[in-house]
């Protein structure tokens, strides 16, 4: 793998979603697009594209706002965004018959970390036909829930449910509610959540279960990740029903539950996130930044890097130089590579928060939410986003894009400097307490 190509592969990933947020950005300014609390400014205009285009849901303005078209380019983002520019352009071109070159083949292996070059055509058009699949299944779903739940006609059920299907399965969080699902029916709450998990599992998993149906023929990577996502989801949802429970029960293990699983990466709140406990609220931002898995819709810093950070400590307390999974050790680089993510992503979410605290006057707490929100690309919000100026949106909008592309061209600029040496030197401890 040459050095050049990474590089390239960086360049390709970056330059791709920075182009689209650009033309969301021109769209969304344009006079068939309107919004009821007037004309858009730019820094709207431009905050709203890059939260669609990273999939987070943050907004600075209404989405129920927007007119028809408005609303329509603001899902087109979202479903770019989720599928990724790399990834719909190479399936779109293996759909049509005419193939990839070897050349782009490897380009495009290059970003899910070692998969299998002689795998990737059939992974693009796995991506492609699961995602809509998925997306057809959950607006078939939902527009039976909507009808039902809201008394509303036919065709506007359709749209809603076309709507939030697509905003779910892309963990984006959008929502034509002004109260996301705080009003939704149980139904369309845990249609919703299954559409979430779906979209953030990663397709690279996705594409080892449709392919391989016995278990010990799966890679550590996706044991891993459905793992770390059924321990995450479940501790998360335990702990907000616990802490809350002390408080007057304010929530339902339902609320519970759909709040430990939108917290990494999707956005939407069935409860008013306001009235929760400060330490629910900080568990949730815990979860904001671990975010989905690798090849999924969502940001963060990734299951699999809070998976080997977690482990990893887990071996040193047990007294063992090693990580050991499923009888399979992990190599120190991709240890030490997890560290560098996790670190990177808690260092720039304090300084980021501090920024946002002090352009805006919130607390500190509430500021670190927002920050989590937006490097998660979740979209929760406690009212800050909406209320700050220049500045503070500024700071979101760099959080949402490095929390989407980080992990990845962090990896490949961590891969891009391996350089393997023959030289051992003299080994010297030094003291840790």
């Amino acid at each position: 793998m040459s050095l050049s190509l990474i590089k390239k592969s960086q360049l390709y990933f970056i330059f791709s979603f920075i182009g689209v947020i650009l033309l969301g950005t021109v769209l969304l300014k344009m006079p068939f697009v309107t919004h009821k609390a007037g004309p858009l400014s730019w820094i709207d205009a431009l905050f709203t594209s890059t939260s669609a285009v990273c999939v987070t849901g943050l907004t600075t303005v209404n989405t129920s706002g927007f007119n028809l078209t408005g609303q329509l380019i603001i899902l087109t983002l979202i479903q770019i965004g989720g599928l990724g520019i790399m990834t719909l352009t190479a399936s779109i071109v293996v759909l049509v018959g005419r193939g990839m070159s070897f050349t782009n083949t490897q380009l495009f292996s290059n970003l899910s970390d070692s998969f299998p070059l002689k795998s990737v055509e059939s992974l693009l058009v796995t991506v492609l036909t699961y995602t809509f699949v998925i997306e057809l299944a959950g607006f078939i779903l939902l527009t039976y829930g909507f009808l039902e739940s809201n008394g509303t006609t036919l065709l506007d059920a359709a749209y809603l449910a076309l709507f939030h299907s697509v905003s779910a399965f892309c963990n984006a969080g959008f929502s034509t509610y002004d109260a996301s699902l705080v009003n939704a029916s149980p139904y369309v709450q845990i249609i919703v959540a299954m559409l979430i998990i779906l979209g953030g599992l990663g397709v690279y998993v996705i594409f080892e279960l449709t392919h391989y149906t016995k278990v010990h023929f799966l890679r550590i990577h996706t044991r891993l990740v459905l793992i770390t996502s059924i321990f995450l989801i479940a501790g998360g949802a335990i702990l907000i029903k616990v802490l809350e429970y002390f408080e007057g029960g304010r929530i339902d293990w339902l609320g519970a539950f759909f709040q430990s699983i939108t917290a990494r990466t999707a956005g939407f709140n069935s409860v008013d996130l306001t009235l929760l406990h400060p330490a629910s609220i900080m568990i949730i931002i815990a979860l904001m930044l671990i975010g989905a898995s690798p090849g999924g819709t969502g940001g963060g810093m990734k299951t699999t890097t809070f998976a080997l950070v977690f482990m990893s400590i887990l071996n040193t307390f047990k007294g063992s130089s090693r990580v050991l999974l499923f009888k399979r050790e992990i190599p120190q680089s991709n240890i030490l590579k997890a560290y560098t993510i996790m670190f990177t992503f808690i260092l720039l979410s304090v300084w980021s928060a501090v920024l946002v605290s002090a352009t805006t006057g919130a607390t500190l707490q509430d500021s670190f939410f927002e920050v989590a929100s937006a490097l998660g690309t979740v979209g929760l919000s406690l009212g800050v986003t909406a209320k700050g100026g220049v500045i503070c949106k500024l700071v979101l909008i760099s959080c949402m894009f490095v929390g989407r592309i980080g992990p990845f061209t962090m990896f490949l600029f961590l891969l891009s400097k391996e350089k393997t040496s023959r030289l051992e030197y003299p080994q010297e401890r030094v003291i840790m307490g």
